[in-house]
């Protein structure tokens, strides 16, 4: 389980009606174990955790606690790295992007495309499947059914316990050779359909024999594939292929078990076994259902006073219910810092800062946001490329599309000239962020490129088409004057977390000399 889902193998160069049958069967049984991973996963994060403990006492009380850490973890990192809307920004050129005005047309058009096929929420699902099993699947193909104001291309997320792709070991790149998508009817039978840059293909699986399946071809089996690429993208979320609190599961069913037996422990108290000694009980005279009198002793009840007195031969009566004794603050805290470790090993920062301060580098330390960037950087740079595989299929299909004008700029729209933007946004950078982009454009950057930097925008090329003119007439007001003054530009719109350094002891503090300490000229240091 903690070892990530396999890759699923074969030795086939290429993928054709005569061995499809035979690599698809020795690949399916890789991807069942697979998709055993991911159902498990995907119910743990629902709440099915089980409790792996044996109660060898006091059976009648056996209360379980679920405390779905997994879930906190799982919207966490779904929110910041698919809540926000990925985009497509221009990537750099020769000459800065101002002549390239028909690509950038063409991206704020591709953009569109995406927005209309409701990606930012499709890719939320996405989201949910790659941070809990460390897999993805999306399909991009062809938009037969195109309408005026229509995508040229379909997108959906694909569940990956219904979804795989295969690689080539014969490739020195370890290509994908067929990417598979099936459904199961009412009576098991699986329909498969299957992609190759060629081909496509529509299986079913008839009865099981000797362990294998007995692979069939459909009617569409065998039509030519328009798009020359499969049109299904792995998203991976590191390169284990596993969920992002997948190996914290131990903890997480230990703290189970720690929150399920405290609360055993205060039921169990609260229904406590009486303990009496040397108490003689009154009796009471009943009747039975047969009519029949018998004695049966009096024995107390919650809420009833019981009085006992000292014998005369001096034995002292006593009655009292049986409790376990328990550091209860001690059991909470060790409850409490079991759960932040999990969290702290899943990279979720902490909620409050115990460092002093609210802003900046003070809560960006001491709440574990440094920790979480660094380790979102890096998933970053994978998303980046299964995205970019994504735009490679977009525009095949754009291509391909028997809708699209002749004269529309996507249709010369290359892969290597646009790059995703993917945003992580943060409420206390705002400032720091307006800041950048201010010192940028008045020292001559680009407005499009300070824009991508400050990675504020959901769509930074849109935001640039809007204030174009207005960039590029301040950029014109401060270094197309016809005298040879300095620029008065402000250097930054405001204060941030960088005016935090010289007050900082921690940072710079301890290396400052004090003002009230000179130094001589042979270094040593004297009051004044």
């Amino acid at each position: 389980m903690q070892f990530g889902r396999r890759v699923i193998w074969t030795s086939e160069r290429e993928i054709n009606a005569h061995n499809i049958a035979g690599v698809l069967r020795n690949a399916y049984p890789v991807f069942s174990a697979n998709r055993s991973d991911c159902d498990f996963l995907l119910h743990y994060d629902l709440g099915l955790q089980p409790i792996q403990r044996e109660k060898k006492t006091r059976t009648d009380i056996d209360i379980q606690c679920i405390d779905n850490v997994a879930n906190e973890i799982t919207v966490f990192w779904t929110g910041l790295m698919f809540g926000n809307d990925i985009t497509l920004v221009q990537r750099g050129t020769n000459d800065s992007g101002r002549k390239n005005a028909a690509e950038q047309e063409a991206i704020a058009l591709l953009n569109e495309c995406y927005a209309s096929e409701r990606t930012k929420s499709k890719r939320a699902e996405l989201g949910n499947y790659v941070e809990i099993t460390g897999i993805g699947y999306t399909i991009t193909d062809i938009n037969t059914e195109w309408e005026d104001g229509d995508s040229y291309f379909t997108y959906n997320v694909l569940d990956p316990r219904y979804a795989f792709v295969v690689r080539s070991s014969a490739h020195i790149d370890h290509r994908v050779v067929l990417g598979v998508t099936f459904r199961e009817d009412d009576n098991g039978v699986l329909y498969f359909t299957c992609f190759t840059p060629e081909r496509r293909y529509e299986m079913y699986g008839g009865a099981v024999q000797n362990g294998d399946y007995e692979f069939q071809h459909g009617m569409r089996s065998g039509e030519i594939n328009p798009l020359g690429k499969i049109p299904i993208t792995e998203w991976i979320r590191d390169y284990d292929r596993t969920g992002v609190w997948e190996r914290q599961i131990p903890d997480m069913d230990t703290l189970n078990i720690a929150q399920s037996d405290l609360a055993d422990w205060l039921d169990q108290n609260v229904q406590s076994i009486w303990h009496a000694n040397d108490i003689e009980f009154p009796t009471e005279e009943v009747e039975t259902a047969d009519g029949t009198k018998v004695e049966k002793i009096k024995t107390p009840k919650s809420s009833e006073w019981v009085q006992t007195y000292t014998t005369a031969d001096g034995k002292t009566p006593f009655i009292t219910p049986l409790s376990v004794p328990g550091d209860y603050s001690g059991i909470l805290n060790n409850i409490s810092t079991k759960r932040s470790w999990i969290l702290q090993k899943c990279n979720v920062p902490m909620r409050n800062d115990t460092s002093g301060g609210s802003t900046g580098v003070a809560m960006s330390d001491a709440t574990g946001w440094s920790q979480t960037e660094v380790t979102a950087t890096k998933q970053e740079s994978i998303m980046e490329g299964c995205l970019m595989e994504e735009v490679k299929l977009a525009l095949a299909c754009v291509r391909s599309s028997t809708d699209i004008e002749e004269s529309n700029p996507m249709t010369r729209l290359r892969h290597s000239d646009v790059k995703p933007s993917i945003k992580r946004q943060k409420s206390y950078e705002l400032v720091s962020k307006v800041n950048a982009f201010s010192v940028m454009v008045s020292h001559g950057i680009y407005g499009l490129h300070a824009l991508s930097v400050i990675n504020l925008f959901d769509d930074p090329q849109q935001v640039y088409e809007d204030s174009k003119k207005l960039i590029d007439k301040y950029q014109d007001s401060l270094f197309n004057k016809a005298t040879n003054s300095v620029s008065t530009a402000p250097e930054k719109a405001g204060s941030d977390e960088s005016d935090q350094i010289v007050n900082s002891p921690n940072l710079d503090g301890m290396n400052r000399i004090s003002p009230d300490v000179e130094e001589s000229d042979d270094g040593s240091e004297t009051e004044s």
